[in-house]
């Protein structure tokens, strides 16, 4: 049901909407607010979809919503830009007669039914005291961002880690730590030849401990799977079961037709400014590698100079980087460089939304470097996606790892409600050209 909030959230907005106009009715007794009611119907259908729009944005979509105090305190801000937005809107529109009570009773009313459809989907905090075990920097980076954080499990009271430590040793550690500590259960921050290890160990001494706890202290606080985790989750089973798969394309190739028809005017001032701004073509197409490993050909709009990677080959766009063109470094700033991949989602090389299509040069070298890399071939690549809008822009395989554990998080979260908040993500992106280069 919750991959379903947002049209929930829709119908239920719209039903208040209307309901506001009789209740102003009823506490008024101005029988003006019908015929406002009748002449304003079409109006009337689109405003729901403000706060659809300010709920993604916000991430009440998300599993970080699972939190009370998260979801409460983004729905507030929701429905209080809601009500300056919308009734700044009115003013513009010069529809001076429509009352503000209304809009107080339509925001007021959709905020507590909000809050209600949430309700069953909040998870309820154990009070445990928890201790990590990790191993090696990227394992203590990992513990120090939970360390006396509350998770759904408890409060992380301690870690340690486990290198150098014989079997002997870490059977007295732990030993000490439960007495000591109190801890309750042990969450594991270690690769799946290590945790089996450690698992077996824990299970003999009859340990208490949780695989699965640190994957969702990530994923719900920062919407990643870390890739020390990543193992945990069968993402080929997981996405064959997902029945939004084979809707989503179908919705792709619709969106994807339409966008193409109504942007068309859009595309050809952006043709004629780079014509204008460079010399070279209008269009640029590069191989990229798209689902199950399958190369295609990726239609941007030109933002470099010609044959810029004559010299130097296959190599990533770099800040203030000389070879992009002037108009180009808007194109990259605003993403509408990618709106040409329009026709890849037509085609059905690409979807709307997804992991973004890497070159084969880079694949290659980042599956080597990189573990759990190729897990993001499982799903069609997208145009945008909930790494572009979260993480940084690809500088080397710091920023390709930290990009994948949003791409990890993304296909086990995959869902019509997810897709709606980098939707509205995207929409900030390209607005203030917040992550592009």
């Amino acid at each position: 049901m919750q991959k379903f909030l947002p049209l929930f959230d829709y119908v239920v907005s719209l039903t208040v909407l209307y309901a506001s106009f009789w209740l102003h009715l009823l506490l008024r007794g101005n029988p003006h607010v019908l015929r406002l009611l009748s002449s304003l119907s079409n109006l009337l259908f689109l405003a729901p979809l403000l706060p659809v729009f300010l709920n993604a944005v916000l991430g009440t979509y998300s599993r970080r919503s699972r939190f009370v105090l998260f979801a409460s305190s983004r729905l507030i801000v929701s429905s209080i830009l809601t009500f300056f937005i919308f009734t700044t809107a009115l003013f513009y529109l010069r529809i001076f007669e429509f009352p503000r009570l209304i809009i107080l009773l339509w925001v007021f009313l959709s905020f507590v039914l909000f809050y209600y459809l949430r309700a069953p989907f909040f998870r309820k905090r154990e009070n445990g005291r928890l201790f990590v075990l990790y191993r090696g920097e990227k394992g203590r980076k990992m513990f120090e961002d939970m360390h006396w954080k509350n998770t759904i499990r408890g409060t992380v009271v301690g870690g340690t880690d486990v290198n150098n430590l014989s079997r002997e040793e870490l059977r007295d550690y732990l030993r000490h730590i439960v007495q000591d500590l109190s801890v309750d259960r042990f969450l594991l921050i270690l690769e799946p030849e290590e945790r089996s290890h450690i698992t077996s160990f824990l299970e003999e001494e009859g340990i208490e401990y949780d695989l699965r706890g640190a994957l969702y202290f990530f994923e719900e606080r920062y919407g990643q799977v870390k890739l020390v985790l990543a193992d945990i989750v069968d993402y080929p089973k997981m996405l064959e079961e997902n029945p939004y798969l084979p809707i989503k394309d179908f919705l792709d190739r619709i969106a994807s037709c339409i966008l193409l028809a109504v942007l068309s005017p859009l595309f050809a001032i952006v043709a004629l400014l780079i014509r204008l701004d460079s010399p070279g073509p209008v269009l640029y197409w590069q191989v990229r590698v798209g689902k199950s490993g399958k190369t295609f050909n990726l239609c941007k709009f030109r933002t470099m100079v010609p044959d810029a990677e004559r010299e130097t080959g296959a190599v990533l766009a770099q800040k203030n980087d000389p070879r992009i063109t002037r108009i180009g470094r808007i194109l990259r700033k605003t993403r509408l460089d990618e709106l040409p991949q329009l026709w890849n989602v037509l085609r059905g090389d690409m979807s709307l939304i997804g992991p973004r299509p890497e070159r084969p040069e880079f694949v290659e070298q980042w599956k080597k470097l990189i573990p759990h890399y190729e897990t993001r071939l499982l799903v069609k690549p997208g145009i945008t996606g909930w790494a572009q809008v979260c993480g940084r822009y690809d500088e080397g395989p710091e920023t390709v790892w930290e990009k994948l554990e949003y791409d990890l998080y993304y296909l086990r979260n995959l869902s019509p409600s997810l897709d709606l908040e980098i939707l509205a993500r995207t929409i900030l992106v390209v607005l203030f050209g917040k992550g592009a280069r």
